[in-house]
């Protein structure tokens, strides 16, 4: 049944791209116009895990607003009963958008 309202949370915020400013404004305090770009970036990311097959996760969304400063954002809806392990899936699922979108520039640049 969780999956039901899943789809549906990811359905609004990804084809209602008109409800995304709002939605972070709210949740996140800030002062988007609505004239800012959004980019929405895949949903489905691969885990890597050490000695463990690749577990397949999707995200409920993830986009960049791009203003002067670009921020992205994840922003997922729990409508199951909480399980406790929410953070530790919010967790993985940045770890791995990071790896998913990083670039060996940008980390060689972070270690010299």
């Amino acid at each position: 049944m969780a999956n039901i309202y899943d789809g549906a949370f990811r359905t609004i915020l990804n084809d209602c791209r008109k409800l995304v400013i709002p939605v972070v404004n709210e949740i996140f305090g800030e002062t988007y116009t609505g004239k800012e770009e959004i980019r929405f970036f895949p949903n489905e990311h691969f885990l890597d895990q050490q000695d463990a097959a690749d577990q397949k996760r999707i995200t409920d969304t993830n986009f960049t607003i791009f203003e002067k400063v670009p921020k992205k954002y994840h922003v997922e809806c729990e409508s199951g009963l909480p399980d406790g392990k929410m953070t530790i899936r919010l967790f993985e699922y940045d770890a791995q958008i990071a790896l998913d979108e990083g670039d060996a520039e940008s980390i060689l640049y972070l270690f010299t």
